[in-house]
């Protein structure tokens, strides 16, 4: 099989994990990365597997991504961030993630907590900012973006003055029910059929630039339901993320879906989940046991620190 990564960016443990199955197991993966930086770090570890792509919101970028999965022979594209994924699901290619209407749903919170709500999964209230009379009655609240990603311009929101100051300053922003509790990011990983091959839970400890920098596998039954009802709604051909938080009487209520891997991966990687080897028997149409958060090492601690990548320009 031939898998392809999209811009891979930071995701140097991620594309590791991929190469490291390559070695192990030959012939039966080869795995490619797009990056619009051939500087970035992910793009170092991929070497000659790394092609260049132009930004997914140029227009010449459909036509070079339908060219280059012609051109490798492209099993399976999996986004690693939110803008590819409702880019790649209108286009004719074999994009591991979501539908289009799938897709443009989970890249709206808007949509989404419309979506959540209509099928009846607890969900953090939501509003928007612009209707008419559409303020909060108590604070904290927080507000984010509309169509936002990687916890940029998202705010915890004190009081009245905060509220009409970042509801013009965020673009098109969302406001939502401040939750108290825990925050859990679930990777639910989906095969070629729609299956589900595995699920981690992550407890979100620290976060950094919208990204985990510590965290810990956990198991909760409950959380581990709602991801389920989430995916067989949804219907994935990929993997995606679910993420939610505790209110105060204990109920898990989902924030967020991503219709990609997760950038916390390393962790239920190293908890004992075999992405690599788990998709590639998926789309080479072979049986998977399927694993759940029981088999992926809880209590394992993550925690994330900068290191440094080399390279020499002539």
């Amino acid at each position: 099989m031939t898998f392809l990564l999209t811009s891979v960016g930071r995701r140097v443990e991620l594309v590791r994990h991929f190469q490291a199955y390559e070695r192990r197991e030959p012939g039966r993966l080869r795995v490619l990365g797009t990056e619009i930086d051939k500087f970035a770090p992910a793009a170092q570890e991929l070497g000659s597997a790394l092609r260049q792509l132009p930004r997914v919101d140029d227009p010449d970028y459909a036509t070079a991504m339908v060219r280059l999965c012609a051109d490798e022979g492209i099993d399976a594209i999996f986004p690693l961030i939110d803008p590819d994924v409702e880019a790649l699901a209108r286009m004719d290619v074999p994009v591991a993630a979501l539908s289009a209407p799938a897709a443009e749903t989970v890249s709206d919170k808007w949509l989404t907590f419309k979506w959540l709500q209509a099928r009846e999964i607890p969900t953090v209230n939501t509003w928007l900012p612009s209707d008419a009379g559409a303020t909060p009655r108590n604070y904290p609240v927080f507000m984010k973006p509309r169509r936002g990603s990687g916890g940029k311009d998202a705010f915890p929101v004190r009081n009245r003055h905060e509220y009409d100051f970042f509801r013009h300053y965020i673009d098109a922003p969302v406001a939502q029910e401040f939750l108290p509790g825990k925050e859990i990011t679930a990777d639910a990983v989906v095969g070629s059929k729609g299956a589900i091959l595995a699920i981690a839970l992550r407890e979100r400890l620290a976060v950094r630039g919208g990204e985990v920098s510590r965290g810990r596998l956990i198991v909760d039954h409950d959380v581990e339901e709602k991801v389920r009802q989430v995916v067989r709604d949804l219907e994935p051909s990929g993997p995606i993320t679910v993420q939610g938080m505790y209110d105060e009487s204990g109920v898990f209520r989902v924030t967020e879906i991503n219709g990609r891997m997760g950038g916390g991966l390393p962790l239920a990687i190293e908890g004992g989940l075999a992405l690599a080897q788990s998709l590639t028997s998926s789309w080479l149409g072979e049986q998977v046991t399927p694993r759940g958060p029981c088999d992926l090492s809880p209590g394992m601690h993550m925690a994330r620190f900068d290191q440094s990548v080399f390279w020499r320009v002539l």
